[in-house]
């Protein structure tokens, strides 16, 4: 950059050193120099020249880190959205279907047979950050009388002994640490937002249809903090991915809709779907119908906390 400058014409260097806005440049000093570069009228000396690159190399790193901030600032903006929407259409799916929710999510969990009965996590596939909320138990009595009555009858599982690699390495659905390797291996058409379809048809890691819930099956339920969902302590609230084997994207079903969102900020190959909780009461009150009570990201935040990261109080 310093030659470039130094084969500069004079009027030219002349009305960049004009053109750059002593506002952006962090630093009393440099600010002083610059404006008495900007009041001389003969030549520019090599100091002054390097000081000239050290103002625009720090104006070029402060826009970078503004627009990189933007960005995931934007990100932030469209999950709250998202979420909205989300809310919005599992509530108007409930009008509009005789008083039932969407069936058939996400369990977040894996098995050997298309069976909730003994399915367990998939960590290193599913973000710790969401995990970390989540806290793997089983179904009451109450839990399932509760979610039938609301609609909820099956969850989607993992099979761990599916093929997703068009290579046919048998194993890339067994665990989730494989899944993750399967998919950053890009060697076959399975991806984080289809890994619960059908291992055959679907390009993913599940089994054609979803398993049926019954008691003592495992099940995640969200212990993040009842108060930061609105709901009351003690409430088990049961935790799904929003998947696109929930009937809320069948388009056969009025009141479906027809996108399912993606959230973005898990890393590359993560489980990237939000995660919708319903509240089936408590252990000595049980509701008797399960009631939609909040979704949350990929990572465990609620609408609020992303909102916080959209008006820059809280990091993204």
């Amino acid at each position: 950059m310093l030659q470039k400058l130094m084969a500069m014409p004079k009027a030219k260097l002349t009305a960049l050193v004009q053109s750059i806005d002593e506002k952006a440049v962090k630093g009393r000093a440099m600010r002083r120099q610059l404006s008495a570069m900007k009041r001389k009228e003969g030549g520019f000396t090599l100091l002054e020249l390097l000081v000239v690159v050290a103002i625009l190399a720090a104006i070029a790193g402060t826009a970078t880190i503004m627009l990189q901030d933007t960005d995931r600032k934007g990100a932030a903006a469209a999950h709250v959205a998202m979420m909205d929407e989300l809310s919005k259409g599992i509530q108007t799916f409930r009008v509009l279907n005789q008083g039932v929710y969407p069936n058939n999510f996400d369990s977040l969990l894996k098995n050997g047979t298309n069976v909730l009965t003994g399915a367990s996590d998939l960590s290193g596939f599913v973000n710790s950050a969401l995990l970390a909320n989540l806290t793997a138990s089983t179904y009451s009595a109450a839990d399932v009388a509760s979610l039938a009555a609301a609609g909820i009858t099956t969850a989607k599982v993992i099979n761990t002994t599916a093929d997703a690699n068009t290579a046919a390495n048998p194993g890339d659905c067994s665990t989730g640490a494989n899944i993750l390797t399967m998919l950053k291996s890009k060697t076959s058409n399975a991806t984080p937002q289809n890994i619960f379809k059908d291992s055959v048809t679907g390009n993913g890691c599940g089994f054609a249809a979803g398993a049926p819930i019954a008691a003592a099956d495992a099940v995640y339920l969200w212990t993040g903090g009842e108060t930061r969902v609105n709901a009351t302590a003690g409430s088990r609230l049961v935790a799904y991915g929003v998947g696109p084997d929930s009937s809320l994207f069948n388009p056969e079903l009025i009141g479906a809709l027809s996108n399912v969102p993606v959230y973005r900020h898990t890393a590359p190959g993560e489980y990237n779907r939000f995660v919708v909780l319903f509240n089936t009461g408590t252990g000595t009150s049980p509701l008797g119908q399960a009631v939609f009570q909040a979704i949350v990201d990929g990572a465990g935040d609620t609408k609020d906390e992303e909102l916080g990261e959209v008006d820059n109080i809280r990091k993204t």
